[in-house]
């Protein structure tokens, strides 16, 4: 497993799971806004907002198909529940920053890293750091080789997250923003 640098961390963590580190696997407010927002748009024959936590995701990447059903959502809950009383935080997110897929045949940040950017995931700086956070929502639409500025708009929503988290200053968000543009 590659050594996953900080910003890289807190990028997941803001944009994917911001209550990761308070949940218990699965997330019941998140689950609960899900629900809502579901019955807010009944009929207008859009997807359910996620409610998936980063631990339903590594579960549902290491042991189950992403064909949703409700018996896959209720076996990824159960599986997300043992992974969390098996491994500490750390270790889950370390382990899904290492399996999940950014696109471009990558598997795990230190190959997305290598596939983007042309080097290790361990130097990776904050604006790369959000480019790849962002390509978990959809790889091939937020590409930076099939489509650069739909990647830095991203990013850009990666890091507004990550001040709105607290995870960064606005200074390093305008930091980041301006070599992203770059």
């Amino acid at each position: 497993l590659t050594e996953t640098p900080k910003v890289m961390r807190d990028a997941m963590v803001a944009v994917e799971d911001r209550r990761f580190r308070y949940h218990f696997g699965i997330d019941p407010i998140g689950m609960a806004r899900s629900v809502w927002v579901g019955l807010l748009r009944r009929g207008s024959g859009r997807r359910l907002q996620g409610a998936s936590t980063i631990t339903q995701q590594l579960a549902r990447n290491i042991f189950l198909s992403n064909n949703y059903s409700l018996t896959r959502k209720a076996k990824e809950a159960v599986l997300a529940l043992a992974l969390e009383w098996k491994f500490s935080k750390d270790e889950l997110l370390e382990l899904y920053l290492n399996k999940v897929y950014f696109g471009g045949g990558s598997y795990g940040i230190d190959a997305a890293s290598r596939r983007f950017f042309g080097h290790s995931a361990t130097r990776l700086d904050l604006s790369e750091a959000a480019i790849i956070a962002g390509l978990v929502k959809a790889p091939s639409r937020y590409s930076p080789t099939a489509d650069a500025q739909a990647a830095i708009d991203r990013a850009n929503v990666v890091l507004d997250v990550m001040v709105d988290a607290g995870a960064i200053t606005p200074a390093e968000y305008a930091a980041a923003e301006k070599l992203a543009a770059e």
